[in-house]
């Protein structure tokens, strides 16, 4: 669990989501940071050493060294692919959220229990829910934990670190596993040119005019890192606290979201622009 209670999702509103409470895990090539994970060099290296168990490593590598190396590096980069963020923040009330994430202020913001199970670090998953810690420079060198008391590599650390220039989002992020996600969806366009060949008796399920679903396709055939490929977490309702509608959001809009908040018996807000300040006020 994590040190806040709450956190919240600032996004579009989307109907289908109170139908199947999707959140999208997304992959590091569609995220709009382009040093998502992507480590520097040097981080690289450590940790390739630090695999490698190479405790006493030459200024002249032999030509296996640089090829257990350069493997090591690659494995890394596949780990990199494979794994999904979904992104959440301490704050409802941020203006810059409000506009980047939710429609510019015509979407929604969700409150999350942090305390429900769903949040539960699950190693099977490669799931856990953590603060995002920003920084001024790119790590560099590979950081240590304590262990059982023996001090070892913290590979996990990579997933959680952004340049300070973001430190106005509060960000927590939720990390996944792409191929242990609950539902998978992909652009009829994908399927036509990747796996309708593979399965030409597989017939996906359309979910949108643009994405059909693939969840049950065999054997995980699909690249979870393309970005054409939606790799889904679904919330059980009983994690989710309130919803609270953008103050330019249409009123009809809002009435719709009211009329769900009540059936699903969540909380129910409206951000409003305050009359006299540079900030949000909720009724």
């Amino acid at each position: 669990m994590t040190d806040v209670p709450f956190v919240y999702k600032y996004m579009p509103y989307r109907k289908e989501f109170f139908e199947n409470f999707y959140l999208r895990c997304t992959p590091r090539s569609a995220l709009n940071d382009p040093f998502e994970l992507r480590p520097s060099n040097q981080y690289t290296r450590d940790h390739a050493l630090e695999l490698m168990g190479e405790l006493e490593y030459s200024d002249s590598p032999s030509e296996e060294e640089l090829h257990n190396q350069q493997w090591i590096e690659k494995s890394l980069n596949g780990a990199y692919n494979k794994t999904g963020i979904v992104s959440f923040s301490e704050t409802k009330d941020n203006l810059l959220m409000w506009s980047h994430y939710a429609d510019q202020h015509k979407g929604i913001v969700l409150c999350f229990d942090t305390s429900h199970p769903f949040f539960a670090k699950d190693p099977s998953r490669d799931k856990q829910l953590a603060r995002v810690h920003y920084r001024k420079d790119r790590m560099k060198a590979l950081p240590q934990s304590l262990r059982h008391g023996l001090y070892m590599a913290d590979s996990t650390r990579i997933y959680f670190e952004k340049s300070d220039e973001w430190i106005y989002e509060k960000e927590y992020r939720l990390t996944c596993d792409l191929y242990a996600t609950d539902a998978t969806l992909c652009t009829a366009e994908y399927f036509e040119k990747n796996l309708n060949r593979k399965h030409p008796d597989y017939k996906p399920e359309p979910v949108t005019d643009q994405l059909v679903s693939i969840t049950g396709i065999e054997n995980s055939c699909h690249d979870a890192s393309d970005p054409a490929v939606l790799s889904m977490l679904q919330v059980p309702k009983s994690c989710i606290l309130s919803v609270t509608c953008g103050a330019l959001m249409p009123r009809h809009e809002k009435e719709l979201v009211k009329e769900i908040a009540n059936t699903l018996a969540l909380s129910y807000e409206i951000a409003d622009i305050d009359p006299d300040d540079y900030c949000l006020t909720f009724s």
